[in-house]
């Protein structure tokens, strides 16, 4: 059944890549959420989105790295053992997109008006919004992670990063089917966020 727009808001929420299930979703599919999810509001339309829509032997990797990147200097097994879990969780995921945003410092644009900076990296973010709640119309669960995977020194190279110097990571989007249900989410009264002077 089609959802409009505010059920699909509503609806959405983190799924943990633990509970999704063995089925890939078509990356025909994938490819056109992003297509469709990266129409987004654009400042100067600089289009910063890149995208890295990765392989079951890629995902993997990340797992592998950001398992390293927990571990730390292995001194201590709490973290060693957390590392550990946090590879398999995250290399067992069905499905992974990374977002990146690309801004070139050095560029005319960013030199003459530096807020591009902020206004891309804004955009990406409307543009990962879009593409979790286009999964979500298609009943993909997801997770939007920023787990600082990117520290690794290997991390640019596993993914084919086109411009490291140019490219922070907005995302790790983890997506695939899960029949988990979640617990609904409550949120404080909006008057405690919102001054109304129509009102």
């Amino acid at each position: 059944m089609s959802l409009g727009i505010k059920e699909l808001i509503l609806r959405r929420k983190t799924s943990k890549p633990v509970t999704f299930s063995d089925r890939i979703p078509d990356p025909s599919l994938v490819r056109e959420l992003i297509e469709t999810g990266r129409h987004a509001p654009n400042h100067h339309r600089t289009e910063p989105a890149r995208f890295y829509l990765l392989d079951q032997e890629r995902i993997q990797e990340v797992g592998r790295l950001f398992g390293e990147v927990v571990a730390g200097d292995g001194s201590e097994p709490a973290l060693i053992e957390r590392g550990k879990k946090k590879a398999r969780e995250w290399g067992s995921s069905p499905g992974l997109l990374i977002v990146t945003c690309h801004t070139d410092p050095d560029s005319e644009l960013a030199r003459k008006k530096p807020a591009v900076i902020e206004e891309n990296y804004a955009t990406c973010s409307c543009i990962c919004q879009n593409i979790l709640l286009l999964f979500e119309s298609e009943g993909i669960s997801a997770k939007w992670s920023t787990g600082p995977v990117f520290e690794h020194p290997d991390f640019s190279q596993v993914i084919g990063m086109q411009s490291p110097q140019c490219e922070k990571v907005v995302a790790l989007l983890f997506y695939g089917y899960s029949e988990t249900g979640l617990p609904e989410r409550t949120y404080s009264p909006l008057d405690s966020h919102l001054r109304d002077f129509t009102a």
